[in-house]
């Protein structure tokens, strides 16, 4: 699978503060997820909603979710992104599809998407 990762910072949309962190790039993860402390705690965010999720060993859990802001390599964008366990810092696909990044697992890095496609668009 090639998991790596990657230094970036998330922040709150509403005052522009942010934190760096390290997650683990898994381009397989619908969503990206960090801790619930730090997303509530450190930056102030509150969840918009719950969703369940299928985790990877097959079991469902429902987690609460809302939008950060991610800064990666000097660009911004907002995504949605699961208040998760203490421990999990995870930077999902979602999140890269939104910075038009995809996970280079040979060289343990991120590197813009070859092709971006417009569905519906000729």
């Amino acid at each position: 699978m090639g998991l790596f990762r990657a230094t970036i910072e998330v922040g709150n949309p509403a005052d522009g503060q942010f934190v760096g962190i390290e997650p683990i790039v898994d381009a397989d993860a619908t969503y990206s997820i960090l801790p619930s402390s730090l997303l509530k705690e450190r930056l102030g965010l509150s969840p918009s909603e719950q969703m369940t999720f299928t985790l990877a060993d097959g079991s469902r859990q429902t987690y609460d979710l809302g939008e950060a802001r991610f800064r990666i390599e000097q660009r911004e964008r907002t995504s949605p992104v699961i208040f998760g366990p203490q421990d999990v810092y995870l930077l999902g696909a979602v999140s890269l599809q939104s910075f038009g990044l995809i996970a280079d697992t040979t060289h343990h890095r991120l590197i813009p998407s070859p092709e971006m496609h417009l569905v519906g668009l000729r």
